[in-house]
C-alpha cells in the first residue's frame, strides 16, 4: 500500500463506518494548542513558527479548499484556523478528537481561571460544531496532585469526558538517581502504593465528584521509571482504585512490553474487570506509514486480542512530529511534516485498513 503526501480528503465509505463503530479519534500532538497565549503566539511568530507546524497546516487546509491565512493573533487561530482544522477531522471520518488539558491556565489551588473556563467552553462549541466527540488527556505532571489531576479533571468535566487519560501513578520524565534492576521494580511498587493511598483519600472521591475517571497509560522506560502493563493492571485492580483504569499503548506493549501472550492474559484481565477503557496507536508516522513495522502482525497481536475481548474504548492515534518541545523531551530525531492535515488522513486510512478484518 502507498499512500499519497496529501490523499483524498475523505476516507471510503466502508472505512469511515468502521472509523466511527471503532471509535477511532486523533490526540492533538501535532497542532498548535488552542490555549496558547498571545505572548507565546507573537514568539513563535517571530522566526515565522519554525518550532511548530502551523505554516505547513495553513497550508494544506488551503489545498483541501478552506480559505484561510496565516492568523496574526491567537484569537485569530482558535476562531478561524482551528475550526478549519476540525471539520478536516470530521470529514476525513474520525469519530472524535482527544484533548490535551497540560495547557489550560489554573491557579495556585489548582482551579482554572475563569479565562480557562471561557476557552474550554469556546472549543467545546468548535468541536460539538463540527460533530466530533470529545475526550481529554493529561499533559502535565507534578508530585502535588492539585497542580495536575486536578484543573485537568475539572477541564474534563467541562469537555463532558468521562475519562481523563494519561500517566500518572508515576509522573512524565520522572527518574530517581542510581535506581536501576530490581531497586527500580522496587521503586515502582513503593510509588503505587503510594499513589493508592492517595487516590483512595484523597484524588479518587475528588474525581467521583466530578464524574470523571483516570485512564492510566503505561509508557516505555525513556519517558518515565518503566511502570508497564503488568504493574499498571495489577495497580487498577487492587481494592480501593474505583474510577481508576488503564489505557494501553500498543506502540509501547510492541517495543516495550512482555510480548503478545503476557499482554491477552493483562488484556483480558482489565476488560472482566471492566478496567481497560482506551487504546493508542502510537506511531503510524514513524517513517513512510506502508512500510511501517506497523504490519498486519502487528495488529494481529495488539489489536486483536482487544476486539476477541469486547473492547468498546476509544482508539486513539497519536499524531506528532519533530516540532517542539516533542524533540526535546521524547528525543526523537526526525523531520518536521510537509503535511500534518495529510498525515492526519493517512494515519485514519491506514489503521482503518489494518483492523477492518480483525
Amino acid at each position: 500500500m502507498t499512500y499519497p503526501e496529501l490523499p483524498a480528503a475523505t476516507l471510503a465509505e466502508s472505512h469511515k463506518n468502521l472509523a466511527q463503530e471503532r471509535k477511532i479519534s486523533n490526540l492533538l500532538l501535532l497542532f498548535l494548542d488552542f490555549y496558547i497565549s498571545e505572548e507565546d503566539f507573537c514568539e513563535l511568530s517571530k522566526n515565522n513558527f519554525e518550532h511548530s507546524n502551523l505554516v505547513e497546516t495553513i497550508n494544506d487546509l488551503n489545498h483541501y479548499g478552506y480559505q484561510v491565512q496565516m492568523p496574526k493573533t491567537a484569537d485569530e487561530y482558535r476562531s478561524v484556523i482551528y475550526p478549519a482544522l476540525m471539520d478536516a477531522h470530521a470529514k476525513a471520518g474520525y469519530y472524535g478528537v482527544q484533548i490535551p488539558a497540560g495547557g489550560i491556565p489554573f491557579d495556585e489551588n489548582g482551579n482554572l481561571t475563569d479565562k480557562a473556563v471561557r476557552l474550554i467552553q469556546e472549543q467545546v462549541k468548535i468541536i460539538k460544531e463540527a460533530g466530533l466527540n470529545i475526550s481529554t488527556v493529561g499533559g502535565s505532571w507534578d508530585s502535588d496532585w492539585t497542580q495536575c489531576i486536578k484543573p485537568q479533571a475539572q477541564a474534563a468535566k467541562i469537555m463532558d469526558s468521562d475519562f481523563l487519560f494519561g500517566p500518572f501513578s508515576t509522573p512524565f520524565l520522572l527518574f530517581p538517581e542510581g535506581v536501576y534492576g530490581q531497586a527500580a521494580a522496587k521503586w515502582i511498587k513503593n510509588q503505587h502504593e503510594n499513589f493508592r493511598q492517595k487516590f483512595r483519600e484523597e484524588i479518587g472521591p475528588y474525581l467521583q465528584s466530578l464524574g470523571v475517571r483516570l485512564c492510566e497509560e503505561p509508557l516505555q522506560r525513556f519517558e518515565r521509571m518503566p511502570a508497564h502493563l503488568r504493574e499498571c493492571s495489577e495497580l487498577a485492580l487492587k481494592e480501593g482504585m474505583d474510577g481508576f483504569s488503564v489505557m494501553i499503548d500498543t506502540c509501547h506493549e510492541f517495543a516495550d512490553g512482555a510480548g503478545p501472550e503476557a499482554y491477552r492474559t493483562y488484556v483480558k484481565q482489565l476488560i472482566d474487570a471492566g478496567k481497560l477503557n482506551g487504546a493508542h496507536i502510537s506511531a503510524l508516522h514513524r517513517g513512510k506509514i506502508y512500510e511501517s513495522w506497523f504490519n498486519e502482525q502487528f495488529f494481529k497481536d495488539f489489536f486483536k486480542p482487544l476486539f476477541e475481548q469486547g473492547f468498546t474504548g476509544e482508539i486513539a492515534i497519536e499524531t506528532f512530529d519533530a516540532t517542539q518541545p516533542v524533540v526535546e523531551v521524547a528525543k526523537i530525531n526526525r523531520e518536521k511534516f510537509k503535511h500534518p492535515v495529510g498525515v492526519m488522513i493517512n494515519q485514519l486510512h491506514y489503521a482503518c485498513e489494518m483492523i477492518k478484518d480483525l
